[in-house]
């Protein structure tokens, strides 16, 4: 038995989510600067085009701009988490990226839920402080992010088993070809 099966809290995992915060963050930052970017662009060069004066107002600048924002950030945070927090977790396997990818977005996706609903339960119908009640939904996506990446989208385990079925496909695939060449 590993020591990640013994102990959930283990130092190698201590050591990643060390690595997954540090990454988390730096998206973070990353995503308030390019959300500005955005929002400095389409205010210059989009302030009297009709387009957005049809169909938008100014909060749809926002959102355009952060979800074009939150879309090059997911892309930059999951490579540096392929690459750096769960590195070690892929040795001896090729997972595929993609799925992989969308695992990833999916837990993000997942986590961007809650982080709205405790955001809209807990200040917006409840009156709490917004920079102490982001935080703490900051910090609870933060952690279901952790959790559910490091168990399912870089998990060995997982791996093992993608690993498993990718190499019987190709073996099926050589039999029926084999097979075939028979014929």
């Amino acid at each position: 038995m590993t020591e990640e099966k013994q102990n959930f809290f283990s130092t190698n995992r201590g050591k990643r989510f060390a690595k997954f915060v540090i990454i988390g963050l730096i998206g973070w930052g990353i995503n308030e600067l390019l959300i500005f970017l955005f929002l400095m662009m389409f205010n210059r060069f989009f302030s009297y085009d009709p387009l957005f004066i049809i169909w938008s107002l100014e909060i749809d600048k926002v959102l355009v701009s952060s979800l074009m924002s939150i879309t090059i950030v997911m892309v930059i945070t999951f490579l540096s988490h392929k690459f750096w927090t769960f590195k070690d977790q892929e040795k001896g396997y090729k997972p595929t990226a993609f799925v992989q990818f969308l695992q990833f977005a999916g837990i993000g996706i997942t986590s961007f839920a809650m982080y709205t609903a405790i955001i809209f339960g807990f200040h917006t119908k409840l009156g709490g402080n917004k920079y102490l009640v982001t935080s703490i939904a900051f910090f609870v996506g933060l952690v279901n992010n952790f959790i559910w990446n490091d168990l399912w989208t870089f998990s060995p385990r997982f791996l093992d088993k993608r690993m498993k079925r990718s190499e019987n496909r190709k073996q099926r695939k050589l039999e029926n070809n084999n097979h075939q060449k028979i014929k």
